[in-house]
């Protein structure tokens, strides 16, 4: 399993600033921004239903993944202005490297009644 790393598919720099588009392609339900520590670890747990976008907006993480049917791996890391999507199925470890901030896209929105988060690690 290998994921590609998502770069900015447009960018303008003019007098008045930047603007940037990052994504350009799914459709989403949830929208969540998060600021972490360094060494802190989101993740070890899947989703049956649920596709994520995760996007560095500064710091750097290193992500782990394991595919929970085919026990396929990947291990990479993300910068500032870098994004993944993370499939169905798919377990993830998300460990900070350093002080970072992150957006998330979910194509489904948290239901306290079904919230599609299954434990299985991914971190030894």
């Amino acid at each position: 399993m290998s994921h590609t790393i998502v770069c900015l598919s447009f960018e303008r720099v003019d007098d008045r600033g930047t603007f940037q588009e990052i994504l350009n392609d799914g459709h989403w339900e949830a929208l969540i921004r998060g600021r972490m520590k360094p060494n802190a670890v989101m993740g070890n747990h899947y989703h049956k239903k649920t596709v994520i976008f995760f996007h560095m907006t500064s710091g750097a993480v290193n992500i782990r993944t394991v595919h929970v049917e085919s026990g396929a791996r990947d291990e990479f890391q993300l910068g500032a202005g870098q994004g993944v999507m993370l499939g169905t199925d798919e377990s993830h470890a998300i460990r900070f490297l350093e002080e970072s901030e992150f957006i998330m896209l979910k194509s489904l929105r948290y239901d306290p009644s079904d919230p599609d988060t299954f434990s299985f690690p991914v971190e030894d």
